[in-house]
Formats: C-alpha cells, structure tokens, sequence
C-alpha cells in the first residue's frame, strides 16, 4: 500500500510541477493554442548567406549563416530531440552552437550540447557518397522546452548555391532566407511550389551591397499525402545561383564593365560539365573492347539490332551500383576498366554504352539529365541541381535513341520510367551541346491485358485465363514474382488477380519464361465460391471479377498532385459459357468515359452460347493535377455504378 502511495504522490507532484512550469510560460500557452496538434514548432528558421569575390585567389567566398529554434509544445516531443547536420566535401560546418532553454520553476536554465558525432549520411538507392551529418541531441526535452541551433557554413563550390525551403517537418512561425551579395555579383533566383504568392520579397541596395530576402511568415509543415510526386514539385523553395561577376576593363582608353560569367546560361554549366567527359568523350578507338563488341553483333544485321544487343548486354551484365563521392560524382570511368569490374554508377554504364555503340560506327553522346523528382529545367535553373543523372543518347536512322542501361529490366528504345518527360543536356563536342526532351511512352505501349473465361458450376464459377504484360507493367512486376516462399506467392498472385475478393481459392499459376523483347504471360486458374445467387429460377451474376479503381476516389481537401510512374491501359476480358438451359433475361448496359487524363469503358456482347465483358481503363497521366480531382471522383462514380450491374440468367 505505501508502495502505490508514494508513486501517487510522486505522480501528482510531477504533475503540479508540470502545471506550474506551463502556467509560467506565456509563449508557450499561447503557441498551444495556436497549434493544437502540433508536438513543436520552428519559432523562426534562418539562412544569412554572403557571397563576396576574393580577387587574390580568384575565388568566390559564400558564407552562410544557418539559424533555428524550437519551441516544444508537448511532452510527447522527444523524436525532435535528435538533430543533424547534413554537409560534404564541398561544404565546410563550423561554429556550432546548439543548447536547450529548460523552464523550471526556478527560471530558465541553458543546456549546451557538448556531444557530436560525425557519420556518413546513409541513402537507400545509394553505394557510396561524400554526403556526411553531424549528429547530436538536445538535453531535457519537455512542454515549454525551446532548442537552438546555429552554425555557419563555408561552401567551397559556387555552382552548389542550392535551394532553401519555406517549410519543414513542423510549422514554422517564420522562415526567412537572405543573400547579401558585392554589387560586382550578379544572382539569379526562381521561385518554385504550388503557392508561392504568400512570400514576401524585398531587395535593398546599400552602398557596396545588394541584399535580396525572402521572408514566409506561418509556414505550414510539409504535406504528407499518398502518391505525391516529389515535394520540390509543391512545396514553396527558392532556387539561387551566382549568374556573373563584374569588372571593370579599359577598352581604347574607355572605361566598360564587362561580366564574367559562372551560371548565367546552359553554356556555363555545359562548359563546366564537359571537362569530367572529355578524356572519355575524345577516345578514338577502344582496343580492348573491339573484339568483345564484334562477337556480340556478329548476328546483327542492321544498325538497330547492334544497338539493341549492346545495350542488353550491358543492362544485364554489369551491375548499377550508385556513388556520389565529390568530383568523382561527376566523371566517367573507362570503359575498359567498368566492363572488367562488371559494376559501375550511371555515369560508368553511359561510358562503356558510349564507346561499345561508336566501335559499331554508332552516333552516340554523353547526356545529363534530371529524374522525374526534380521539376527544373536548364533554362531556368543552370546549375548542376536540374540533373541528378547520365544517360547515353544513340542517333540512329535519324531517330533519337534515349539510352539508360541502369535497370537490368529496360526495353531499348524506350525511356527508363523516371527519365520520362524530362530534358536531356546531350554532348556533341568541348563547344556543342543540344537540348532534347525526352518523351513519355502512351499508354498504348504500356499493356496488361487480362482474358479468362468463366464457368459456373452452382453457385461458384471456375475462371481460367491469362495475362500478359507489356512495356512498363511487365517490367515493374518482373523483380517481384522471384518468390522463394510459396504462401507469398500465393497472396502476392491474389492481390494480382482480385484483391477485393477474399474467398478466391488459387488453384494454379504459371509464368512463361519470357524474353526482353516478348511480352510477359501469367496463365492462371482459381475459383470463388459462392459468387452467383439464386432466387426462384433466376440467378445473378457479376463479371467484373477484378474491378479496377474501385474505391479510389480523391478527397476533396487533397492538396498535392497524383504522381504516376507510367501511363498504362488495362483491358479485362471475361468469357462466361451459358449453363445448359440457361437464357438471358437482363444484360447491363454498356458504359463509357473518356477524358484527357483517363477513361474507361464497358462493353457487354452475347451470343447462344456465351457472353462476354470488355472492360478498359486507360490512365494517360505522370502526374496528375489538382484541377481534374473532380473529373475523377465523377469517374469513379460511374466506374462504381457499372461495377454494380449483374448479369440476370434464367433456366
């Protein structure tokens, strides 16, 4: 009994106390009820940044001041305990300071983070990088608790100016970003985000300096919504970069300022590009792989045929490992040594791509280009932030051939998924670049096409077909029907053939080998029981055995784009053989919708014998704007309606 007492006591006590510490922290109320289901928030998030010419070096200087603090509105704020410090080789950090302000009851005491811990930043979808963090945490996280966090960073590369972001994880009261630049500097800078009109933007010129600021004042945190492409397509940022510098030179004794650039056009960032490429770019003739090439096309008969072969050779054979590792992120190995070692970055696979196709006389070009994560284009933004990726683009018969060898399941000829849509810096030589655009593949090219035919046998039905998959569809699904585990497989093939029908019995399933350039077959056969009903001497029916879109309708208050990976059509085609004796007392009508994003249609036909179920949908979208949220929900309605329609047989 004492036990429990004393730990009622201590309970109460802890509470009073805590009461007490909140009732004494105005800022704290105030921001609770503001933000009522928020753990914390950003009071204010800075960035200073000054941006001078040091003419002895001749070198810019870029100095930034980062700046943050916290104000934690719960107790329940601990994750935000833990803060890091992301940098790398062309980026120096120092001067940290970082403390917690604790409110006790005796005032506010400062706890200064003393502990850090350097480690390399860990990526997913990539090997090796230079990218490192310093990690640390704030001491005595509570309701009322307020963490700092300021430190000044050196950054060593021009080109790398970046992009700062409005918002965060949490919501921030204010978040400003300023660039105080010589008035020898010329800047560049583009807004990007669904909403940037709540920015505010000044730009005031002293004496010897400009100082450009952009300020966001109650900057919500980042939206978290489902399929949302990446948030640099939404959420408010500014992109900066230095476009020239300006001097001061004498021409026929007339004094004229001239500009040096740095990022003032694509040709700037192409002549800084092109240097990482030349030594591969500029080889004539590959000894060591001539006669290796000449076995792989020996049965080629067109420049086509060689090409394709090239490329399948290496997307199967050597092995796309990724690595960001400071400059060695922008070159090329050779060729030689990437087809020994059988691995290499995107960069290694476009260098041996590049000098396999040019042995077989093949026009081939280095080419940079941004995954579809990043909405910039060269124009606009002329740093190496528009492009995060290298591809080889083939000129073949007057066609462009957009060559990624990265996935070991790509099609030659067309774009890998995340390349689509997207620009493409091509090299010609050290002065000549040209632009492309990188096209989509329709949804005509992206196929799953579904046929079966359906037998009742009392009340269950027996549905015996196939499926074939082409392009992306076929692609995609590859890597995943590798099962080791039979009960996965099992589940893994009914959410494939009817994921809205719990009682499906998987009877057999078949995947035919398939080639690169073939189409992909799933044969299958399964019942479900109990999917007619009886009354009287009718029975009913419902064909659409996998109803594709069910239940996908949009929320009104989606805030972000629907993100695709491809554009696809589906075709479901379901042949049901009339019972002996059976007549057809009421078939549905046929239904369609066509829009320019999507559409869909069902088309019923009959016959003595059978009847059978045409039913496409065809998704002709990468992402998808908020403006036809609308045109979708009224899709799926009617998609729902015709979902709901049986088949009435009478004996």
């Amino acid at each position: 009994m004492k036990k429990y007492t004393f730990l009622f006591i201590l309970f109460f006590f802890s509470f009073s106390l805590y009461n007490n510490v909140f009732s004494q922290n105005p800022l704290l109320e105030e921001y609770r009820k503001i933000y009522p289901k928020e753990k914390a928030i950003f009071i204010y998030r800075n960035k200073e940044i000054n941006i001078d010419f040091d003419a002895k070096k001749d070198s810019f200087k870029i100095i930034s001041k980062i700046e943050s603090r916290m104000l934690h509105l719960r107790l329940h704020s601990q994750a935000y305990a833990q803060e890091a410090i992301i940098y790398s080789d062309y980026t120096q950090i120092k001067n940290i300071d970082a403390y917690s302000l604790v409110q006790t009851t005796e005032g506010t005491k400062k706890k200064q983070v003393v502990n850090f811990q350097t480690r390399d930043a860990v990526s997913d979808d990539v090997f090796y990088n230079d990218v490192k963090e310093k990690v640390f945490l704030f001491s005595n996280i509570t309701a009322g608790t307020q963490t700092h966090l300021a430190y000044t960073e050196e950054l060593l590369e021009p080109r790398f100016l970046g992009s700062f972001f409005f918002t965060s994880y949490i919501p921030s009261e204010k978040t400003e970003v300023s660039v105080s630049v010589a008035n020898n500097i010329e800047i560049g800078f583009e807004l990007f985000g669904m909403d940037t009109s709540k920015i505010n933007f000044t730009e005031k010129t002293q004496e010897n300096r400009t100082v450009y600021t952009w300020t966001l004042e109650n900057a919500p945190k980042y939206t978290d919504e489902k399929s949302s492409p990446n948030l640099r397509y939404y959420e408010p940022h500014v992109v900066l970069f230095i476009k020239n510098r300006l001097i001061e030179v004498t021409e026929n004794e007339e004094k004229k300022e001239k500009k040096i650039p740095l990022s003032s056009s694509v040709k700037d960032l192409y002549d800084w590009y092109y240097p990482f490429i030349e030594e591969i770019d500029t080889i004539t003739e590959f000894p060591e792989l001539e006669y290796f090439v000449d076995e792989l096309t020996a049965d080629d008969t067109t420049t086509v045929a060689k090409a394709k072969s090239i490329f399948d050779w290496i997307s199967t054979q050597v092995q796309y490992i990724a690595f960001e590792d400071g400059e060695r992120g922008f070159r090329p190995a050779h060729p030689e040594k990437v087809c020994k070692r059988k691995y290499g970055d995107c960069k290694d696979m476009a260098s041996v791509l590049l000098a396999m196709l040019r042995i077989e006389g093949i026009e081939a070009h280095f080419a940079w280009l941004g995954s579809r994560d990043l909405p910039y284009k060269y124009a606009q933004t002329p740093i190496p932030l528009v492009d995060n990726h290298m591809i080889v683009v083939a000129k073949i018969n007057g066609k462009n051939y957009f060559l990624d060898a990265t996935g070991n399941q790509e099609t030659f000829g067309t774009p890998s998924y995340f390349t689509q849509d997207k620009e493409a810096l091509v090299a010609i030589d050290a002065e000549n670049f040209e632009i492309l655009n990188v096209d989509s593949a329709p949804y005509s090219q992206n196929i799953v096409y579904d046929s079966a035919k359906v037998k009742i046998e009392g009340a269950k039905i027996i549905v015996t077909g196939n499926i074939i998959l082409k392009g992306f569809p076929k692609t995609t699904i590859l890597p995943y029907l590798q099962f080791q585990d039979k009960e996965k497989e099992s589940e893994a093939f009914k959410r494939l053939l009817n994921p809205h029908e719990p009682t499906l019995q998987l009877k057999k399933t078949e995947v035919l080998p398939t080639k690169r350039k073939k189409p992909l077959q799933i044969n299958y056969e399964y019942e479900i029981p109990n999917h007619t009903q009886a009354l009287y001497s009718e029975f009913y029916i419902n064909l659409h055995l996998n109803p594709i879109w069910r239940n996908t309708e949009i929320d009104s208050l989606r805030k972000t784009p629907v993100n695709a990976n491809y554009k696809f059509e589906k075709t479901q085609v379901y042949i049901l053989e009339l019972p002996r004796g059976a007549t057809v007392k009421f078939l549905p009508q046929n239904q369609k919708y066509d829009s320019e994003y999507f559409g869909f249609s069902v088309e019923y036909t009959r016959s003595s014998e059978q009847i059978i179920l045409k039913h496409t949908v065809y998704s002709n979208y990468l992402i998808l704007p908020v403006s036809e949220y609308e045109k979708w929900n009224e899709m799926v309605k009617e998609l729902h309606k015709a979902y709901r329609q049986n088949i009435v047989l009478q004996r």
